[in-house]
């Protein structure tokens, strides 16, 4: 697998990955409202320049999977928006690989020996992942987070190199 920087030439991918209002908002919680179009991507975009979307490649140069770097104020970056896109996809180790990916960039572009993402409690394919990983969770680090009048708890994960 290889990583290249998102460009508008992949979100037909993307489009084709999210099919419904409910993966929208596993993959990216509320910042996006579905179906997802480019404009909400260059507006998020826009508004967060400092911010990277990533793709993974596979053998042939397609995309399977998407996910963001994300800085935040304690200069530890963030991983988030994570989806390895066609179920067909998933369980072959693309997601492995690709958040070994991420971390790289991650840590060679904050020089931190850190990186942290959140997870919804209840997402046990992708907690599962994380702790094979190394990602552990942070002891009191839990948000909640409303969405169609549900409550969701998101925890904060920790990998350290």
């Amino acid at each position: 697998m290889t990583i290249t920087k998102y460009s508008f030439n992949y979100f037909s991918f993307l489009s084709r990955w999210i099919t419904d209002a409910n993966l929208l908002f596993q993959f990216a919680g509320t910042e996006f409202s579905y179906p997802i179009t480019e404009k909400q991507i260059e507006d998020y975009q826009h508004k967060n320049p400092d911010r990277n979307f990533y793709l993974g490649l596979n053998e042939v140069n397609e995309p399977v999977a998407f996910g963001e770097i994300i800085p935040q104020e304690n200069n530890i970056p963030r991983i988030g928006r994570l989806l390895i896109g066609n179920p067909a996809e998933r369980g072959k180790g693309y997601g492995t690989s690709f958040i070994h990916l991420l971390l790289a960039k991650g840590k060679a572009q904050f020089q931190t020996d850190t990186v942290e993402l959140f997870v919804l409690e209840d997402n046990l394919p992708a907690i599962n992942c994380y702790q094979k990983i190394g990602f552990r969770f942070l002891p009191g680090q839990t948000w909640e987070v409303n969405h169609n009048g549900q409550k969701y708890l998101l925890q904060k994960m920790a990998y350290n190199f």
